[in-house]
Protein backbone atom coordinates (compact mmCIF):
# COMPACT_ATOMS: atom_id res chain seq x y z
CA UNK A 1 0.00 0.00 0.00
CA UNK A 2 1.44 3.36 -1.07
CA UNK A 3 1.76 6.13 1.46
CA UNK A 4 0.71 9.62 0.40
CA UNK A 5 1.49 12.78 2.31
CA UNK A 6 -1.49 14.23 4.09
CA UNK A 7 -3.05 17.08 2.16
CA UNK A 8 -3.25 20.24 4.24
CA UNK A 9 -6.74 21.68 4.05
CA UNK A 10 -6.48 24.13 6.92
CA UNK A 11 -4.91 27.48 7.64
CA UNK A 12 -3.67 29.07 10.83
CA UNK A 13 -5.09 32.48 11.72
CA UNK A 14 -3.51 34.79 14.28
CA UNK A 15 -6.10 37.24 15.56
CA UNK A 16 -4.74 40.57 16.74
CA UNK A 17 -4.89 42.40 19.07
CA UNK A 18 -6.38 39.41 20.94
CA UNK A 19 -3.22 37.35 20.40
CA UNK A 20 -5.35 34.28 19.75
CA UNK A 21 -4.26 31.63 17.23
CA UNK A 22 -6.84 29.36 15.59
CA UNK A 23 -6.80 26.68 12.92
CA UNK A 24 -9.75 26.62 10.53
CA UNK A 25 -10.72 24.89 7.28
CA UNK A 26 -9.21 26.89 4.42
CA UNK A 27 -11.48 29.49 2.85
CA UNK A 28 -10.64 30.21 -0.80
CA UNK A 29 -10.36 34.01 -0.53
CA UNK A 30 -9.72 36.71 2.03
CA UNK A 31 -13.35 37.80 1.67
CA UNK A 32 -14.52 34.30 2.63
CA UNK A 33 -12.09 34.28 5.57
CA UNK A 34 -13.47 37.55 6.95
CA UNK A 35 -17.02 36.30 6.49
CA UNK A 36 -16.18 33.04 8.30
CA UNK A 37 -14.66 35.02 11.20
CA UNK A 38 -17.67 37.38 11.23
CA UNK A 39 -15.43 40.39 10.64
CA UNK A 40 -16.75 43.26 8.54
CA UNK A 41 -14.62 44.13 5.51
CA UNK A 42 -12.68 47.33 6.07
CA UNK A 43 -12.33 46.78 9.81
CA UNK A 44 -9.30 44.49 9.63
CA UNK A 45 -5.96 44.15 7.89
CA UNK A 46 -5.24 40.69 6.50
CA UNK A 47 -1.53 39.88 6.31
CA UNK A 48 0.46 36.97 4.87
CA UNK A 49 4.27 36.86 5.00
CA UNK A 50 4.41 40.55 5.90
CA UNK A 51 2.26 41.69 2.95
CA UNK A 52 -1.28 43.04 3.00
CA UNK A 53 -3.91 41.00 1.18
CA UNK A 54 -6.93 42.42 -0.62
CA UNK A 55 -10.33 40.74 -0.35
CA UNK A 56 -10.01 39.01 -3.72
CA UNK A 57 -6.66 37.34 -2.94
CA UNK A 58 -6.61 33.57 -2.72
CA UNK A 59 -5.56 31.77 0.44
CA UNK A 60 -3.36 28.71 0.03
CA UNK A 61 -3.56 25.51 2.09
CA UNK A 62 -1.20 25.72 5.06
CA UNK A 63 -1.04 29.53 5.01
CA UNK A 64 -0.45 31.39 8.25
CA UNK A 65 -2.59 34.53 8.12
CA UNK A 66 -2.69 37.45 10.54
CA UNK A 67 -6.00 39.28 10.90
CA UNK A 68 -5.41 42.59 12.66
CA UNK A 69 -8.54 44.44 13.76
CA UNK A 70 -8.20 48.17 13.20
CA UNK A 71 -10.21 50.88 14.85
CA UNK A 72 -10.14 54.59 14.48
CA UNK A 73 -10.43 56.92 17.39
CA UNK A 74 -11.14 60.48 16.92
Amino acid sequence: MAMYPEIIKEITVLLQPQGKSITIPRPKTVQQLLRKLDIKAGTALVIRDGGLLTQDRHIQPGDCITVRIVTSSG
